[in-house]
């Protein structure tokens, strides 16, 4: 009889150690940008990045516990913030900055997109370096998580182990965009990017793979960059030849709006 048993107990402490790991294993966040456009000529501009500001909402839930329960068919996350969570699908927590990190991929891009003299990100307002600077603003960066528990509370991984569905995951990702002429705070160009990732995940398909923000935010910037673009080339080339750095003398001023001036000052905008 204890042979017939021992198949059994090795395979559930395979599984249990299998679903141990992936849960107790950190993400991070790794971006790979868009391949770079071909070399041509560039505007005569510097472009600056400025790190992003983070306008999320603030709310995480988790019942993901509750799989641990027998007679629960699956539970559930929600989390506004991730990057300050524990406890994913496979995943015990995500390395993620947000407001640098999109920061530096979205300098990536358009250091890629070759429109640009030179692109650099800074933490600052303003940029004397610089005739142009990129905002964005974060909207959103939910995370939505369900976990198939198939009734069986903590013997649920030996299910898992035939290919069966560990969970789904949901994730979003929404962010404003803002090209500004520094020296007169106008606003060129706007963009949203706006995307969603539905995954399901087994041991056989898609494990780890909790976090999809890199291909959502890649995916966005193309388009961004498209758009970009057209509007660069819908100018003459007169109008960013003559653009002036920010610190130069006799330069007109154009009325800040309230979100510029609370921007500016560190706060947030009135809504």
């Amino acid at each position: 009889m204890t042979k017939h048993l021992r198949w059994p107990t090795v395979l559930y402490a395979a599984t249990l150690a299998m679903t141990v790991s992936g849960c107790v294993a950190r993400a991070g966040w790794q971006y790979l940008p868009n391949p770079a456009a071909p070399a041509g000529k560039s505007l005569p501009v510097v472009l600056a990045v400025r790190t992003f500001k983070d306008d999320r909402p603030d709310a995480n839930h988790t019942y993901l516990w509750l799989c641990m329960l027998p007679l629960v068919p699956y539970c559930t996350a929600d989390y506004d913030r991730p990057d300050s969570a524990n406890g994913f699908l496979t995943m015990s927590a995500y390395d993620f900055r947000p407001a640098t990190d999109l920061a530096n991929a979205a300098a990536s891009e358009m250091r890629n997109s070759g429109l640009f003299r030179d692109v650099y990100v800074t933490d600052r307002s303003v940029e004397p370096e610089a005739q142009l600077m990129l905002r964005g603003v974060i909207h959103d960066t939910n995370w939505q998580g369900t976990r198939y528990a198939y009734m069986l509370g903590p013997y649920q991984g030996l299910l898992y182990a035939t290919g069966l569905p560990i969970g789904s995951v949901d994730d979003t990702l929404t962010l404003d965009l803002q090209l500004v002429e520094q020296a007169n705070k106008r606003v060129l160009w706007t963009y949203t990017v706006n995307g969603e990732s539905k995954i399901t995940e087994s041991y056989y398909k898609h494990f780890s793979d909790d976090f999809s923000y890199p291909q959502i935010f890649r995916d966005g910037m193309k388009g961004a960059v498209e758009s970009l673009r057209a509007y660069v080339n819908s100018q003459p080339e007169s109008f960013w030849s003559s653009m002036p750095y920010p610190t130069e003398p006799g330069l007109p001023v154009y009325p800040a709006t309230a979100a510029d001036a609370a921007d500016d000052a560190g706060a947030p905008a009135a809504h």
